[in-house]
């Protein structure tokens, strides 16, 4: 993918600054043909699972491209989740970490510490994430929920909350522009437009999350309207 931003002194965002969710569905065709230009694809496993979809490792092994698996919890799911017991859930993360670069699990989890030690045992690197559906929590506590996380040295530490208001958005900001210079980042404000869901990587987020249909998160852009928007971008010289 070509850069994505215009001239100036900004950062140029890449294909290396998109996470591509597949949560199970996608077009073969559409998806040999994006995974191509994207630097990073996070597999929603619980998805697929619900959805009955194999994982279509064979379009996953481009040199590369690095591949985080997750099984999400079901309190910090968009929807209902996948109904498992937590030992259920851990069976999975120890089937598929084989199979990817990046296991992600959530901070808050029971089950954080047990993924993160066999991750590291099997030689892979940790995301560990932290979801809010409702609201963006204040500064301090996202800071206390960055705190919990180091403890388990992770190589990634994820934000996903829902930004109501303008403040919320600056909070946001702020902490990624603060943090990331402490450890790699990856954020997403949820239920904003896809300008602002590109923000964080102006203030240090690793990569933004995009669909290749069915969204993930509120707000979650597709590839292709990405795409369209920096095209449109690209035309106006803006």
């Amino acid at each position: 993918m070509k850069n994505l931003s215009g001239g100036g002194c900004l950062k140029k965002i890449t294909g290396n600054n998109i996470c591509l969710v597949l949560s199970g569905g996608e077009k073969a065709e559409s998806l040999k043909k994006e995974v191509k230009s994207v630097g990073w694809v996070e597999l929603r496993v619980d998805e697929f699972l619900k959805r009955g979809n194999k994982i279509p490792w064979k379009f996953l092994r481009r040199p590369g491209l690095r591949v985080i698996g997750t099984a999400r919890w079901k309190k910090e799911s968009q929807d209902a989740g996948l109904d498992i017991t937590e030992r259920q859930r851990l069976g999975i993360y120890r089937e598929i970490v084989d199979y990817v670069d990046y296991i992600d699990v959530e901070i808050k989890s029971r089950i954080a510490g047990a993924v993160v030690e066999h991750a590291k045992s099997r030689g892979r690197k940790v995301l560990l994430s932290y979801h809010d559906f409702s609201k963006t929590p204040s500064l301090k506590k996202l800071e206390k929920i960055y705190a919990e996380g180091k403890k388990l040295e992770p190589d990634i530490i994820k934000i996903a909350s829902k930004v109501c208001s303008e403040k919320e958005l600056f909070v946001l900001m702020a902490f990624t522009h603060k943090y990331s210079k402490k450890t790699p980042l990856a954020i997403a404000p949820m239920d904003v437009s896809p300008l602002e869901r590109l923000m964080p990587l102006y203030f240090g987020s690793l990569f933004t999350y995009v669909s290749l249909g069915r969204a993930t998160a509120p707000g979650q852009p597709s590839l292709d309207s990405l795409k369209r928007m920096f095209d449109m971008h690209d035309r106006k010289k803006i």
